[in-house]
């Protein structure tokens, strides 16, 4: 078989280049060639555009100009600014994206106001102090809601995807669109991005949660849907099962790397199907 790559791909770096681009350091870099060059201009005018065009070229393939940009920018850089170029979902964000207008397409809606789960849960009885088998205290769900959150996610385990997450969304099946991209399940309304979760464990744990929070508590339909994907988001905090697998789960504290930076993440994964149904920064 006859390789039909370019040559000039051997020079790639894949995780530098492409989806992984860390945007802030493309820039610094890209400042750094102009300064160079300007600077060459002074010294020998018709190299400039050569030893720019060179610079751009690194840049171009290998991601930076500057050997350990990556990790200056990383650690240099203000986090507020690094998670404006982030690529990856932001850990414990809302499941689904804040609307930008109103119900005629032109008015914006109002701004969208954050719920804490855990205070919301304790004042609706969701869930109870306890203590651990340890003698902490803790939060436990309450049993019914226990009992019946367990049946909805077995019942979601073979439900058609779609049709629920399009019945989540209040959407219509015909325009929704699920993909799994970097382990993430993305659904997308018109080809527009909608909502996204950890994994499919994630979604299935929400779908079921979403479920059995509108029949237990009394102002669910009167929540935005903003509020009512957070709401059934932080019930994955009290996970005792894997959604999908039904295996054990783990809970841990890692560090998550992206493209720009990294950051402390509270995490619950599926020990035997190895998938993430919790992520929430510290």
């Amino acid at each position: 078989m006859v390789d039909s790559s370019h040559p000039l791909d051997r020079l790639r770096q894949p995780e530098y280049t492409g989806e992984n681009r860390c945007i802030p350091c493309t820039i610094v870099n890209v400042v750094i060639a102009a300064v160079l060059s300007a600077v060459i201009a002074l010294l020998s005018p018709p190299a400039a555009p050569i030893v720019l065009a060179v610079s751009l070229a690194a840049i171009y393939f290998r991601g930076y100009l500057v050997p350990g940009t990556p990790t200056l920018t990383k650690r240099y850089f203000p986090d507020w600014l690094l998670a404006k170029f982030d690529k990856a979902p932001e850990p414990g964000g809302p499941a689904v994206e804040t609307r930008e207008t109103g119900t005629d397409g032109d008015a914006p809606t109002d701004e969208f106001e954050p719920v804490d789960p855990e205070t919301y849960f304790l004042d609706h009885g969701v869930v109870t102090p306890c203590t651990t088998p340890d003698g902490e205290e803790d939060l436990c769900l309450d049993d019914g809601l226990r009992t019946a959150w367990r049946a909805a996610i077995e019942e979601m385990r073979d439900a058609d995807r779609r049709s629920q997450v399009a019945d989540f969304l209040e959407t219509d099946s015909e325009v929704l669109s699920l993909d799994v991209s970097g382990g993430n399940v993305v659904a997308r309304i018109d080809g527009q991005l909608a909502a996204q979760w950890e994994s499919d464990a994630a979604l299935v744990a929400d779908l079921a949660s979403s479920r059995v929070l509108e029949d237990r508590l009394p102002d669910w339909e009167a929540r935005p849907l903003e509020q009512r994907s957070q709401l059934a988001s932080g019930l994955r905090a009290f996970v005792e099962r894997c959604p999908t697998c039904d295996g054990p789960i783990s809970i841990d504290a890692e560090t998550v790397e992206s493209c720009c930076r990294s950051h402390e993440v509270y995490a619950i994964t599926c020990d035997d199907c190895e998938v993430r149904v919790l992520e929430v920064q510290q």
